[in-house]
């Protein structure tokens, strides 16, 4: 039946459709309803929508009554679901009050901000120092067959294979120079001429421990303006320092007539800190050992907080690791990028015996405060590291700048809860954990982040307050009895170029240099800071902060 042609209008249309309908009909034995003269189809008895909800309605209520009667025969709470639906619904609309309430009490940089992350089972740990050491050895000698003798003159490098020094290190390169010493051909004589070098170097060193010995070049900032108004900043090798030696001696020199730019202090009458000529003397030999002979931290334990790239405690790890120390690093941005980083670390430093365990970690969370702890001092049968912790260097820090007394925020109350409130705590954990080990012959030097800064700069929230509150651990020492557990040492920590809080003013360093004001790199500062560890002064810090 389909149309010879286009059909040429809806009429036309609908009467196809009637014709197909009834010949499809007569086919089907269909017989349709007659239809009205309006054209509609005849209409029997109506019944309205009303009525039938009605009805329905009824069947409901009915079936409604059955199954109550029926639940009362069986002992069963037809209600019991929608009342604890309806009471938790309450109960959290009581919990959402309350959520809304501290947030906007405490403000949304402290709510994120306290929030825990440290998992053990994260935990990265790094100790194949002899891997590295065999690497980096054929490699070097690889450069020098192409390079030559330009490549031979490296003395951090020749520290750092000895530092690695064992017995499979020192049979490699004797294998070494025995292969290049059958090789005539004159591009072989430079690495024969390093293998042999670094061969003589480790059979020295096997004998010894590892150590950290500091052979940076002092520097200074530099701060230049181009013609076109581009301003740029470096660091250039500080004029009258050619090495270490100079500036050990600079440190120990009197800057306002009585005391040094570097110099110790000691607890006297008056409650005061006064300059100490002796104490300083120990200080300066421990800085000069560390330039000159070097130090071993060999089967001492440490936990770094705040080791970021560029940061002081990431200069503190790397020299406890060149002395073979094992260190605990703590990571706010816990990442393969971030890994990357510490595995690198570890890969150039990493000495003898030296081990890097790295944890994601919110020094702004007690709770992973309480965590870390347990981690590390905790017994290795309960998923802990069974670590002593010879030192802490609790120096995770936030910068909070802007914040003034009229506009104190949330920024400024996370700040102080984790550069304060938790190093506190943390050491509280960390004195704790030693009392239930009964550990109390084994202290564990904390080195305490202070500051000359007491709100003198402005316009940085509570950092003043922070670094004040922590002097408070000097009387805390003596006052909640942490003696056995804790010592406490403290780092007054100047200028530092280059840190996270204090990048914004490399531009101005040199300008402030030259106002009569020493600022250092995060190296030299480590530096300083490591010479606290000086056998004297740790053993004098066991008696007294």
């Amino acid at each position: 039946m389909e149309p010879a042609a286009r059909l040429a209008s809806e009429a036309d249309a609908r009467a196809w459709l009637d014709n197909a309908a009834k010949a499809y009909a007569v086919r089907a034995g269909i017989s349709y309803a007659a239809t009205t003269a309006s054209g509609g189809a005849a209409q029997g008895p109506v019944v309205s929508s009303a009525e039938v909800e009605k009805m329905q309605q009824a069947q409901r209520e009915h079936a409604q009554q059955q199954m109550a009667v029926l639940a009362r025969q069986a002992g069963i709470d037809l209600r019991a679901d929608a009342r604890a639906v309806e009471s938790e619904k309450a109960r959290n609309s009581e919990l959402q009050a309350d959520l809304d309430g501290l947030s906007a009490e405490l403000g949304d940089d402290y709510v994120e901000g306290i929030k825990p992350v440290f998992d053990a089972r994260k935990a990265r740990r790094f100790d194949s120092y002899w891997n590295w050491a065999r690497q980096d050895a054929y490699e070097w000698i690889q450069q020098a067959i192409t390079g030559g003798d330009a490549v031979a003159d490296d003395e951090v490098r020749v520290l750092q294979l000895q530092n690695c020094a064992d017995v499979t290190l020192l049979k490699l390169l004797d294998g070494t120079v025995a292969m290049l010493s059958r090789d005539e051909a004159p591009a072989v004589a430079a690495a024969l001429r390093l293998a042999t070098r670094l061969r003589d170097a480790c059979k020295q060193a096997l004998a010894t421990s590892p150590v950290y010995r500091e052979l940076l070049v002092p520097m200074e900032p530099q701060t230049s303006i181009s013609a076109t108004g581009a301003v740029s900043y470096s660091e250039v090798p500080r004029a009258g320092e050619p090495s270490l030696a100079e500036y050990v001696e600079h440190m120990r020199e009197a800057t306002d007539g009585q005391t040094p730019l570097l110099h110790m202090r000691e607890y006297s009458e008056g409650d005061q800190w006064t300059y100490s000529p002796r104490l300083s003397e120990d200080y300066y030999r421990g800085l000069a050992e560390l330039t000159a002979t070097g130090t071993s931290y060999a089967g001492a334990t440490a936990l770094v907080t705040g080791c970021g790239r560029g940061s002081i405690g990431a200069e503190i790890v790397r020299a406890l690791l060149m002395g073979g120390a094992r260190v605990v690093a703590t990571t706010s941005s816990y990442s393969r990028k971030t890994m990357l980083i510490f595995e690198d670390m570890y890969r150039r430093h990493g000495a003898r015996g030296s081990e890097l365990v790295v944890v994601p970690f919110n020094q702004g969370s007690a709770q992973d405060i309480e965590a870390l702890a347990k981690f590390v001092l905790g017994a290795t049968g309960s998923g802990g590291l069974g670590w002593s912790l010879d030192y802490v260097f609790p120096f995770a820090a936030m910068p909070d700048v802007g914040s003034l007394a009229t506009n104190i925020g949330s920024r400024s109350e996370l700040v102080q809860r984790a550069m304060l409130i938790n190093v506190i705590r943390l050491m509280g954990a960390i004195k704790t954990a030693k009392e239930d080990m009964r550990r109390a012959t084994r202290p564990s030097l904390v080195v305490l982040p202070l500051s000359p800064n007491h709100g003198t700069f402005g316009g940085d929230g509570l950092y003043g307050e922070c670094k004040i509150g922590l002097e408070t651990a000097f009387y805390r020492w003596r006052s909640e009895g942490w003696e056995g557990h804790l010592s406490i040492a403290g780092a007054v920590i100047g200028w530092a170029r280059g840190t996270g809080l204090t990048t914004t003013g490399n531009l101005v360093a040199q300008n402030i240099e030259a106002a009569g004001i020493r600022t250092f790199s995060t190296r030299e500062m480590a530096l300083n800071i490591l010479a606290m560890l000086h056998p004297p002064l740790a053993e004098l810090a066991h008696r007294e902060p």
